[in-house]
């Protein structure tokens, strides 16, 4: 359970978005403008916070995010940027901004619950679950990369460095092409050391940043299509 804090202009966004999380016994607390957020913020402790991304007023939930990562403490606060916009500029815009990651209305249930829990969990056994297709696929990550599993959160990649948490990053890959993809951000989750009788690797967790549900389509035939039972 935690406690999160939700901002939209948008009375029933902010009606479904707390009937979701309160489904999933978090504490919710509503704002309808980025000046009660701030207020929320400053006098209550919150474990996550999602925000949308245009408000009427010019406060836009890209300057609320940038006021939020200016302040040492809040500086370390999960943030989820939630808008009707599908570009891949606005994905850029958010990222840049300091949000941790992007939802696009309508919302997916399940994809923002699995977010959410990723975003919270302080161990990798408590990450949400989504099935893997086992892949070996070959990417360019400036370093001897492989794709060891992909699942519509994000990826598995075997690595000779290690990466640093919370970085964003992208890779190449013909993997995408084989998904029907598009290259997308992704944000460095976990990068764990592993030893095998002949080598050692870093295994690392990265996550979609800003996949729309127009690529999620594609990505979950094709996770399905390689399942094996």
């Amino acid at each position: 359970m935690a406690k999160i804090l939700i901002v939209d202009d948008q009375k029933s966004v902010l009606l479904t978005l707390e009937a979701l999380l309160i489904k999933d016994n978090h504490l919710v607390t509503a704002c309808m403008n980025s000046i009660d957020a701030l207020d929320k913020l400053t006098n209550e402790h919150f474990d996550l916070m999602i925000t949308d991304a245009i408000m009427p007023g010019g406060a836009t939930g890209y300057a609320l995010i940038r006021t939020v990562r200016s302040n040492p403490q809040l500086a370390h606060l999960p943030v989820i940027l939630l808008t009707g916009k599908r570009e891949k500029a606005d994905i850029e815009r958010g990222i840049e901004s300091g949000a941790n990651d992007y939802v696009v209305k309508p919302v997916d249930p399940e994809l923002l619950s699995a977010k959410i829990q990723n975003l919270l969990a302080k161990t990798e056994k408590d990450t949400a679950h989504f099935v893997e297709a086992p892949v070996h696929a070959k990417a360019e990550w400036e370093t001897k990369t492989e794709i060891m599993a992909v699942s519509e959160l994000g990826m598995t990649i075997k690595s000779n460095i290690p990466m640093p948490l919370g970085m964003v990053t992208r890779i190449s890959s013909s993997l995408y092409d084989d998904i029907g993809i598009s290259k997308v951000p992704l944000r460095i989750t976990a990068c764990e050391e592993t030893k095998t009788a002949t080598e050692t690797f870093y295994k690392i967790q990265v996550h979609f940043v800003g996949l729309t549900e127009k690529e999620l389509t594609p990505l979950r035939l094709w996770i399905r299509s390689k399942k094996t039972f």
